[in-house]
């Protein structure tokens, strides 16, 4: 292994995963599955509800998330090995993959997709994940028959990370699978570095851009209501002023950390949008919806009381929220939603501050 144990500690830290999680597969887990409680679903109907079985099952367990599209013994033998160390989710040929990872929270660590059977269909499956912007960083793995040189080419052609040629031999196959695992991780820790920001440790601007655009594009897809909502922390220039940068600092963490909190859904996105304004992309609520939210943010930095004293008075630290609500269409643009949020919280802020709009 190319690794040695203190880097590995280090990865698994860097990564938020708990020291239990082995990343060198082969090991006895003591919270592996027994490979009769995984199902292979049999009918498309049975495979759609697998995405809430995703949903919990990642929840669940922090170690790595293998999706197995299996149509032959090949994949269902490597998904029995793949148990010992990770989640697995089996799903037979056919099912709606894109839609399954559509509607996951948290997407797999690697797909093992099976195409020593129908591989005309698999080849699709993997155009379709490759050219998805939500799911082409996901690393693909395909099951291809050993003679088959020509559908190997075409899989790396459209972007999937490793074949497997069938038969093969365990060891050699839990190997490739580990590494694919393992550049997942290290990728994953890379993109959260830029897409976070630094201080607050909420998503950053370019993260923030990128998911907007992202389910903007979603929403008018499936025809659903996208909704933002702008936060901008009141008198802050003031509050830097009299208690100095520091203490500003920190009194952003602790309304940032109070409004991810009170954002509970999934999906939602916190995001600081610059300096003390910050963004929250509500995909699926409409505008009752944000007004809604927009006052639990403000109701949850509130019940902080961090104090705020000034000359002509003294009163904590309050937000002020903007909200905007479209269902999206192709004459649109996302940066219409934006616009339209950050004119409501022009309105707030001159409305007397500590509201929402």
């Amino acid at each position: 292994m190319p690794q040695t144990q203190g880097e590995m500690e280090k990865m698994r830290a860097a990564a938020g995963l708990p020291a239990s999680v082995n990343l060198q597969l082969g090991a006895t887990h003591p919270l592996a599955f027994d490979p009769d409680s995984v199902p292979a679903f049999e009918s498309r109907q049975e495979a759609t509800t697998a995405t809430r079985l995703v949903g919990a099952r990642r929840a669940l367990s922090p170690r790595p998330f293998v999706l197995v599209v299996e149509s032959s013994p090949h994949a269902s033998l490597l998904a029995r090995t793949l148990i010992r160390e990770c989640q697995v989710q089996r799903v037979p040929h056919g099912a709606p993959i894109l839609e399954i990872l559509d509607q996951v929270a948290h997407k797999p660590e690697l797909i093992l997709l099976d195409a020593t059977t129908f591989s005309r269909e698999a080849l699709e499956t993997c155009r379709q994940l490759k050219t998805n912007e939500t799911t082409q960083s996901i690393p693909v793995i395909l099951l291809v028959q050993r003679d088959d040189a020509a559908i190997e080419l075409c899989a790396l052609n459209l972007g999937v990370e490793d074949c497997i040629a069938c038969p093969f031999r365990a060891d050699v196959a839990e190997a490739r699978i580990r590494n694919q695992i393992r550049n997942r991780i290290r990728n994953a820790l890379l993109e959260r570095e830029a897409n976070q920001d630094s201080l607050t440790e909420v998503a950053n601007r370019r993260c923030f851009d990128l998911a907007l655009d992202a389910e903007w594009r979603r929403a008018m897809r499936y025809g659903h209501p996208l909704s933002l909502v702008m936060v901008d922390v009141d008198d802050f220039k003031q509050f830097n002023d009299l208690h100095g940068h520091r203490e500003g600092d920190h009194c952003l963490r602790r309304v940032v950390k109070a409004m991810s909190q009170a954002l509970t859904r999934p999906g939602d996105l916190l995001a600081r949008y610059g300096g003390e304004e910050f963004a929250a992309i509500l995909p699926g609520a409409d505008l009752q919806g944000a007004h809604w939210i927009g006052e639990l943010l403000r109701e949850a930095v509130m019940a902080l009381r961090i104090p705020q004293r000034r000359a002509d008075r003294a009163r904590p630290v309050t937000i002020s929220v903007g909200c905007a609500s479209v269902c999206p269409t192709a004459n649109l643009t996302c940066y219409s939603l934006l616009q339209t949020a950050d004119e409501q919280l022009y309105l707030a802020k001159h409305s007397g501050r500590n509201c929402v709009r």
